[in-house]
């Protein structure tokens, strides 16, 4: 096999026109593709790694809202609570202050109706005592229980200053109508027993009327010019009735 030189040279010469045609038109547009691509993607990682801090800190803002939300959502539902309770608090204390008003009121109008009520049964008792009283001493009145009623009112009489008893009669000295009031009609004897005692106390110039009043029951009512004594049985009720429901009053 013959080697030849100008063969060699000529094929040099076409594999450097080749390198040099590849170089020119095909390496450097490349090699610029390549750098270009290189800077897009670079631009392309810097900008997502731009992007990824965004969205990192967006994120974060976006936990840092939710977590203030959650926090104000919280604080909001405390406060609601707390004024709930308070709110439960003042009803509660409304509702116990208006129970305890309704159950004094109805405490002291039960006190007030019991009160009442025994009053009016005291007063009843009471009235119903008298009357029976002054019923049992109408039917056991006789004529004679008026005779004692003169030594109760010549024993009043016989303690009586004498200026006191003076000033019973008219200052002129005159005659004196004195009217002697018993329940049940007094007899002659009887009579004259009181006007024998009462001009021994009052003096002689004495003109006596004797009258009847079975509304005392039993006793004398001595009406005098300037007075009236009263020693019957009707006055001495309605004095004990008077003094029952003046001091012994039920509670």
């Amino acid at each position: 096999m013959n080697f030849s030189w100008w063969t060699f040279a000529l094929q040099a010469a076409n594999f450097l026109i080749l390198i040099w045609l590849l170089h020119r038109f095909l390496y450097k547009p490349v090699k610029a593709i390549v750098a270009r691509r290189k800077e897009e993607i670079s631009e392309a990682l810097t900008q997502a790694s731009a992007e990824k801090d965004a969205a990192e800190r967006l994120k974060q803002e976006v936990e840092a809202i939710r977590s203030g939300i959650n926090a104000e959502r919280q604080k909001m539902i405390d406060e609601a609570r707390a004024l709930l309770s308070v709110e439960r608090d003042r009803i509660i204390e409304e509702a116990r202050r208006e129970a305890d008003k309704v159950r004094d009121q109805s405490l002291r109008r039960l006190e007030e109706e019991r009160i009442a009520a025994s009053e009016q049964l005291f007063e009843r008792m009471v009235e119903l005592a008298s009357n029976l009283a002054e019923r049992l001493l109408s039917e056991i009145a006789v004529g004679s229980i008026e005779q004692p009623f003169l030594g109760r009112v010549i024993n009043y009489l016989d303690q009586m200053p004498s200026e006191e008893r003076a000033k019973l009669l008219p200052h002129n000295g005159g005659a004196s109508n004195i009217a002697v009031t018993t329940a049940h009609p007094l007899d002659g004897r009887e009579q004259s027993d009181w006007r024998q005692q009462l001009a021994k106390r009052l003096g002689s110039n004495l003109t006596i009327a004797f009258n009847t009043d079975p509304a005392l029951i039993a006793g004398t009512v001595l009406t005098l010019p300037h007075a009236i004594l009263n020693f019957n049985w009707r006055d001495s009720l309605a004095l004990a009735r008077k003094e029952l429901h003046g001091n012994e009053r039920p509670r």
